[in-house]
């Protein structure tokens, strides 16, 4: 099997910015100490990140595309059977169930960065979008967003345990593939992955242009 090229650097680099960012955002959440000013940029960070990737899910590389890797609802349940059976169908990009936990995760992530921005700690810090909304809406989105990283830490478990099975069962080194991104292929025609210009500056123009706009307003 040969060695190809499947997630380029915009994929790699944006998938360890919402690891590093999504740690952050979880100790400066649930610590003792006063990091909510910084748990506010982590969060910033996170968004402008979220929605680069979402956009180049649209506009970037071939196996970054949604269109690519988000399979229909039958697709998922016969490959999830063939999990359990052990013997799953191979995949060069996403499989349906991994696909299925990107948007899964996208979702959850982008409620949670979301909620934050309607929320405050009642004393010193509030969200730059606290005072759109009345405060029985924002209280009731500081109860989702104090949540849902519960539920976020046990989908982030499962897709942990999700890839140590590929990697120590199925040997499917996922995780040096999310590094240097390359995967062993056993198709016969290689798709050639470019990293499309256009579909990168745009994303990034877009996260960024979202990010120094949180920046500047006050919290």
């Amino acid at each position: 099997m040969k060695s190809t090229l499947i997630w380029d650097w915009p994929v790699r680099i944006s998938h360890w910015l919402m690891v590093f960012l999504f740690t952050g955002l979880i100790i400066t959440g649930k610590s003792d100490a006063d990091y909510v000013q910084y748990h506010f940029y982590m969060g910033y960070g996170l968004s402008a990140v979220i929605i680069a990737r979402v956009l180049y899910g649209f506009y970037g590389s071939y196996y970054a595309r949604f269109r690519q890797f988000v399979k229909g609802p039958k697709i998922v349940f016969r490959f999830a059977v063939s999990l359990l059976s052990g013997r799953p169908p191979k995949y060069t990009g996403h499989n349906p169930v991994g696909a299925l936990m990107v948007i899964v995760l996208f979702c959850a992530l982008s409620v949670q960065w979301g909620t934050g921005l309607f929320t405050s700690d009642d004393i010193f810090w509030f969200g730059p979008f606290y005072s759109f909304i009345p405060e029985d809406w924002a209280s009731e989105l500081a109860s989702i967003h104090r949540f849902l990283p519960n539920v976020l830490l046990g989908l982030v478990a499962v897709h942990v345990l999700a890839v140590l099975y590929h990697e120590l069962c199925l040997k499917e080194r996922l995780i040096a593939a999310m590094i240097h991104g390359r995967k062993k292929s056993s198709t016969s025609i290689a798709i050639a992955v470019k990293t499309p210009r256009w579909g990168v500056v745009f994303s990034l123009l877009m996260g960024f242009s979202w990010l120094v706009a949180l920046w500047l307003m006050p919290i």
